[in-house]
């Protein structure tokens, strides 16, 4: 009775604060000043509402606009509209963006050259932005402006490498530095290597870190000596980068050496001191800044954690099925936002944004939307307050009310955050209706497969009684990865793991020739009307020779072989525009079961050919043709999993790609292990093991691969890679967030192979497998996981006369509604065996 009487005492002593909190909360809310706002849409230049502003912002050098997430598209409008404004009314002239500092100084450079649509602005911010329909007015009035007296200047206040640094700064800097430092081969490729791939190769070697950071050094006073010679924009802008990009390499080895780091203070640091360089660069010019609200806070460290925050938080991980409950103590304890720097920088003179909205939904463009019903903003907050007075889209201008006044806002993450928000933010944009961002193009309830056309084949069902097999005449165990192809036309099919295909063409005639071929075996022929009548086909293998050939009289070694197959790129591969159809099919199994599988007719259009870069799919764009999910699984909704991810298959592209053994054949070890037959031609077979396995040597990075081996076949005579197989196998890794989930084993098995059509080579067939074991060791459970994705050619066009509209990243934003006739009767390739791919990571699943 007595434990029952207490319980009772503390609820009631409970609700009687939290009824006072109301009232003064209320009491609070009803002394704050509020400014009702007509609309946030970007294209309305009626700028009536808003001039209130003009008071408010009036003698501030910086405004800062924040987002609650990454997900807002109903801010990002609202802040299109505002950056419009400042920039018309307020001679606000550079608007400066969480996105690279230099790749946006590059990019804005060429805006007059380009029109909206291929926006060089879109490779520079980033694209959770640049390719939502809320951005887009924003991109076309900056292109618009950029011709005009008065340009709205573009620039970037964050240090994360992104691709444009990669790929131009280290040319940029030895050019302005113009032979003041000269680099041997070795400093040249230290440069090269942390560039593209980050401190890996480093981190753990002391003679290279000395020899990198002293390099850097040189570097950087030889830049300011350029600067105190010439003072240009251009030089100071690269010291700039280099001092970024060193202290995010420091922030990275920190990481890695497990130095505990609180939030992302190092990085909130740089953004702060590239914010303050650009006020120095531009003494004259006001500065909008655009970001994330939490990295734009103030004083962030005085919130409380209480129990009404806690159960929100609770809320949000359940809706978006968090696997770990999420502490905000640990999450924003010792946080030090580039906000908090700046304030203290520009005192008065700097005006922060926060956002916020009360109902609707959000989440990160390519992302499952979260619903706010179930994290509304309570009653003691000010969005409910907000809503009873009968206000859609309104502002709060903090600056009036005491600093020292706690209330509760979800302007961080849409969790209700108790804490004195006017010493954290100048000012809150409260928008009652939230959205989720939209892609350029997408269509929201209407016809989403407006553009996809239809692939006609002759009926076929795709079923065990249809199935074909190739083996060996031999032994009569199935060829893996065999072709079957109608010869002078770009149909075909590969087979699988054990040599099981099935394959019809409508349009084929019954003296049409049939070629089944693979690597390492003679090549059989036979007449179409004979290919459907049967069910087994044999290819009689082709005896290895282990001659050498010669060239110059001298002996062809494997290393000269892979060198010679690189450079005869473009003389073997298609290097015109082109569009592919494929087959393209993502499994993922939890054990030897099926957890999820999506499958799609593809269409891939590359517009510059097959070229090398460290942006592979930056040229490709695409449609889905015909789209299923088998397992009906809630990830198909996410823009980026499922088909949506054709693009990473490209990532590791042998070709397109850079980083692997055909462009980095220095760091392999090569042994040609004979000369087989391919197609009647002969093919060398090089078997390879990389010296130094990391991001610059095999694409896949932090943690560096244990071991990364394979196969690379090349035709003798063109020096065409016709096949590449590779394994590699990952070190162990451990979560800092969730130190009891281990990954104790995983790694990728990667299979290319490629055909000719009128005389080029093509991409035929690619399948990427990623293999992992996580450990709970709280729970001390053990579960495996098998990734595959697997893409098969059906057919080339070199003649496109369509451009898709779809980044390859964003094709899944346009998915037709199930043809299940289309299933029945389309060419596909049969999966494999998750045994034998089991076997392929050393893992018996007998």
């Amino acid at each position: 009775m007595l434990k029952v009487f207490l319980l009772v005492s503390i609820i009631l002593v409970q609700s009687f604060f939290s009824k006072i909190a109301g009232q003064v909360n209320s009491d609070l809310y009803k002394s704050m000043k509020h400014f009702e706002i007509a609309s946030i849409d970007a294209t309305n230049e009626d700028y009536s509402d808003l001039q209130f502003l003009k008071e408010t912002l009036k003698d501030k050098k910086i405004v800062l606009l924040g987002e609650q997430s990454h997900g807002e598209g109903a801010t990002f409008a609202a802040k299109v509209r505002l950056v419009k404004f400042l920039h018309q009314e307020l001679g606000f002239d550079i608007i400066s963006f969480e996105s690279g500092l230099y790749d946006n100084y590059k990019t804005f450079q060429l805006v007059h050259d380009f029109n909206v649509k291929d926006s060089p602005l879109k490779e520079s911010i980033y694209r959770i932005w640049s390719e939502t329909k809320e951005f887009e007015p924003l991109l076309q009035y900056i292109h618009r402006k950029s011709k005009s007296s008065s340009p709205l200047i573009v620039s970037g206040f964050d240090s994360q490498d992104d691709q444009i640094f990669k790929k131009e700064y280290l040319a940029d800097l030895l050019e302005t530095l113009n032979g003041k430092i000269v680099l041997n081969e070795k400093e040249y490729t230290l440069l090269q290597e942390v560039i593209e791939a980050g401190p890996e190769f480093i981190v753990d070697n002391e003679e290279d870190s000395i020899q990198f950071f002293s390099v850097c050094s040189r570097i950087k006073s030889n830049l300011e000596k350029v600067i105190a010679e010439k003072g240009n924009d251009h030089s100071k802008i690269l010291l700039q980068t280099l001092e970024g990009w060193l202290a995010m390499l420091k922030w990275q080895i920190d990481v890695m050496h497990d130095v505990e780091v609180a939030v992302q203070n190092p990085r909130d640091l740089q953004m702060a001191k590239n914010l303050e360089f650009l006020s120095r660069l531009y003494p004259d010019k006001k500065i909008i800044g655009w970001g994330a609200s939490y990295h734009f806070a103030n004083k962030i460290e005085l919130f409380e954690n209480t129990s009404l925050t806690r159960s929100y938080v609770k809320k949000l991980d359940s809706l978006q099925k968090s696997s770990e409950p999420t502490n905000l103590d640990h999450e924003l304890g010792g946080a030090i936002p580039m906000g908090k720097i700046l304030k203290d920088t520009f005192g008065k003179s700097l005006y922060s944004f926060a956002f916020t909205s009360y109902e609707g939904e959000f989440g990160m463009l390519g992302f499952t939307t979260t619903s706010l019903s179930d994290i509304c903003p309570p009653e003691e907050s000010l969005e409910y307050n907000l809503v009873q007075r009968g206000s859609k889209i309104s502002f709060t201008d903090f600056s009036l009310i005491d600093k020292k006044e706690f209330f509760y806002i979800s302007a961080l993450g849409n969790v209700p955050i108790y804490a004195p928000w006017a010493d954290i933010f100048d000012g809150l944009l409260f928008i009652r209706f939230s959205t989720q961002p939209r892609l350029v193009g997408e269509v929201v309830n209407g016809n989403r497969d407006a553009e996809i056309k239809s692939t006609a084949v002759v009926p076929i069902k795709n079923s065990k009684s249809y199935v074909k097999k190739v083996v060996d005449q031999e032994n009569q165990v199935g060829i893996s990865y065999a072709n079957i192809y109608i010869l002078n036309t770009s149909r075909g099919v590969a087979t699988n793991f054990d040599g099981d295909f099935t394959f019809q063409y409508s349009k084929a005639r019954g003296d049409d020739k049939v070629i089944i071929s693979a690597i390492g075996y003679h090549s059989d022929t036979i007449t179409y009307k004979d290919f459907l009548l049967k069910k087994n086909f044999e290819l009689k293998p082709s005896v290895t020779q282990l001659d050498e050939l010669t060239i110059r009289s001298k002996p062809l070694k494997a290393k000269d072989i892979v060198k010679l197959a690189e450079k005869r790129i473009k003389d073997n591969y298609y290097q015109g525009k082109n569009e592919q159809e494929f087959f393209y099919r993502i499994k993922q199994y939890k054990e030897d079961s099926v957890i999820f599988n999506e499958e799609a007719a593809v269409s891939v259009y590359n517009q510059i050919g097959y070229q090398s870069s460290n942006n592979a799919t930056k040229h490709l764009k695409g449609n889905i043709l015909q789209y299923r999910n088998t397992t009906q699984n809630a990830e198909n909704k996410n823009l980026w999993q499922g088909v949506g991810s054709l693009w990473l298959v490209y990532t590791h592209d042998l070709i397109l790609d850079k980083d692997n053994v055909l462009h980095r054949s220095t760091y392999y070890e090569l042994e040609l292990q004979g000369i087989t037959t391919f197609e009647n031609k002969k093919v060398y077979n090089i078997r390879f093991i990389c010296n130094r396995p990391g991001a610059y040597t095999t694409g896949f990075g932090y943690p560096s691969p244990k071991s990364a081996k394979g196969n690379i076949y090349i035709d003798v005579e063109t020096y065409a890679v016709l096949k590449f197989e590779i394994l590699i196998d990952r070190k162990p890794f451990k979560n800092k967030r969730q130190p009891h989930m281990v990954l104790e084993a995983y790694g990728h098995h990667i299979v290319q192979t490629y055909k000719q059509f009128e005389g080029k080579y093509f991409l035929n067939y690619a399948k990427q497998s990623y293999y992992s074991r996580w450990t709970n060791t709280k729970k001390n459970i053990t579960t495996q996981h098998i990734e595959e994705r697997e893409l098969l050619s059906t057919q080339i066009n070199v003649n496109p006369t369509q451009v898709p509209t779809l980044s390859l990243m964003s094709i899944k934003s346009k998915t037709p509604k199930e043809d299940v006739a289309f299933w029945q009767t389309h060419n596909l390739k049969i999966e494999d065996n998750i045994v034998e791919t089991y076997k392929k990571f050393n893992i018996n699943k007998d």
